[in-house]
């Protein structure tokens, strides 16, 4: 059997299913910050491993108990009644989700429990979720569901000017979340940090994954929401007492957390965010790490590609790498076209030609349209009308003009993008990118994906198609033209 036979797939698109994907992380500081507690939200493009990293913390260790939630099919329209009128609008989400994370806390630690309910504060924490739950263990989606809390004397009675309370609203005739709500979640803050003292679990990790999936677009409502976890997690973070932490992150895609505008925004993005981000380099030992699995432990990239650059002096690696976002899915993307490609030509193959590659550019590109149907259709119904005008356009580098010109033409009543705004959104995208001039910082093309700091450049007068959807968009380079 050929060394590609062996190898069968460099890995699943889906870097969460991926072995690999998480084997690199945990050799980075990305987990280890996240271990620390230095993180509050980690912030990747979709395929970056989020996910990967959040399933490893699905486990808990000898160091600390550790839930992974995905919130792929959260009621995020019950969540939406759960809203706190009394606060500003930008937390206005604040209150619900500080429950939620009290309320899974909670349920965490009994469960740590092991069935051994013997102190004070574990009967109130056992008798308030079963009260309310029917059991210790409620579901993500069950937490803000119901309309009214019961507070008995068994489990806890917060009282409000001196009166207890029999009940707390989570869902108010008037609509939203009654007051007292914060100071019953207080309360089961403090209970839980009391009973990870009682039973030596010193820190408790909540991840909150796939926060843009049950979203079909992020409106000013979803918006408040997703901010209100973030802000929620800050805040459950300070509550400390024995020695016992709650560390509450929430995981998000860069493109939506950009778009986000709130205060202390700068402030949580410098100092309490995990940027997942990739190079060559560090994808290149990701698919070493993939080989050495399959072949064993001194097989490289190297060893099953054979050396013959591409056209232009090009090796391989750069080849393929040129037509990613430089996410891993993208490379493993590229490489299981090529390694079917390859094994479809000869079975017992064990490197990588030139035609091989070249071949893999087509179902490649038809892959990357796909990718960004999902994650830049919510923002643009209408994106595909853009590559149309790539098509008419014919070459992959064109000027702002030329482009203005055809879009214009192109443009259907139902796309709401105006010539500049589509450029600005193809650029944000990556779809697009600007050349720079000398007296700019040096030429050369600039992409959002390998330069997000440089933003948009409205004046830029000469664009270039990402290589990845050359051949999806039938495009050819300048040089190739008669």
């Amino acid at each position: 059997m050929g060394f590609h036979a062996s190898i069968g797939t460099f890995g699943d698109v889906a870097a969460e299913e991926d072995d690999a994907v998480l084997s690199y992380f945990l050799k980075t500081e990305a987990v280890t910050r996240i271990e620390n507690g230095e993180a509050l939200i980690v912030l990747g493009r979709k395929g970056s491993g989020k996910t990967a990293i959040s399933k490893y913390f699905a486990n808990s260790t000898d160091n600390y108990l550790s839930s992974s939630l995905s919130l792929r099919d959260y009621p995020w329209s019950l969540h939406e009644k759960r809203r706190n009128y009394g606060a500003s609008e930008i937390e206005s989400y604040v209150a619900s989700w500080r429950y939620l994370i009290a309320v899974k806390t909670l349920s965490m630690l009994l469960s740590a429990c092991g069935g051994k309910i013997v102190t004070d504060s574990q009967r109130s924490a056992y008798a308030f979720l079963f009260d309310n739950y029917g059991g210790i263990d409620p579901t993500l989606q069950d937490i803000l569901r119901p309309p009214k809390l019961k507070l008995s004397k068994a489990s806890f009675t917060p009282s409000i000017m001196g009166n207890a309370l029999g009940g707390i609203d989570l869902e108010t005739k008037q609509g939203g979340l009654a007051h007292e709500a914060d100071a019953l979640t207080d309360i089961l803050l403090d209970t839980a940090l009391t009973i990870g003292n009682q039973i030596g679990k010193k820190k408790v990790l909540i991840h909150f994954d796939e926060l843009d999936q049950g979203l079909s677009q992020i409106d000013d409502q979803h918006e408040r929401m997703i901010v209100g976890l973030v802000l929620a997690c800050r805040s459950v973070r300070k509550n400390t007492k024995y020695g016992v932490s709650i560390q509450p992150i929430a995981y998000l895609r860069t493109d939506i957390w950009d778009e986000f505008r709130f205060s202390d925004k700068n402030k949580i993005s410098q100092s309490s965010s995990v940027y997942l981000e990739w190079d060559s380099d560090s994808l290149l030992a990701l698919i070493n790490e993939r080989i050495k699995v399959k072949l064993g432990e001194k097989y490289s990239w190297d060893d099953i590609e054979d050396g013959a650059v591409m056209r232009g002096s090009q090796p391989k690696w750069n080849h393929i790498i040129a037509r990613t976002f430089l996410r891993p899915r993208d490379v493993i993307q590229f490489l299981n076209c090529a390694l079917e490609i390859s094994l479809n030509r000869t079975p017992d193959a064990n490197i990588f030609d030139n035609e091989d590659i070249q071949l893999a550019r087509e179902p490649y590109s038809r892959y990357l349209k796909q990718e960004l149907d999902d994650e830049l259709g919510p923002h643009w119904e209408k994106w595909t009308e853009s590559l149309q005008v790539f098509s008419e356009l014919v070459t992959i580098t064109f000027s702002r003009e030329d482009f203005i010109e055809s879009y214009e033409k192109r443009r259907t009543k139902k796309n709401e993008k105006d010539p500049e705004e589509a450029l600005e959104t193809l650029y944000n995208f990556s779809v697009i990118g600007y050349r720079r001039g000398i007296g700019k910082g040096g030429s050369g093309w600039v992409f959002q994906y390998t330069d997000p700091q440089a933003g948009w450049d409205n004046g830029a007068s000469r664009l270039k198609v990402h290589l990845g959807l050359k051949e999806f968009a039938k495009l050819r380079e300048e040089r190739e033209l008669r």
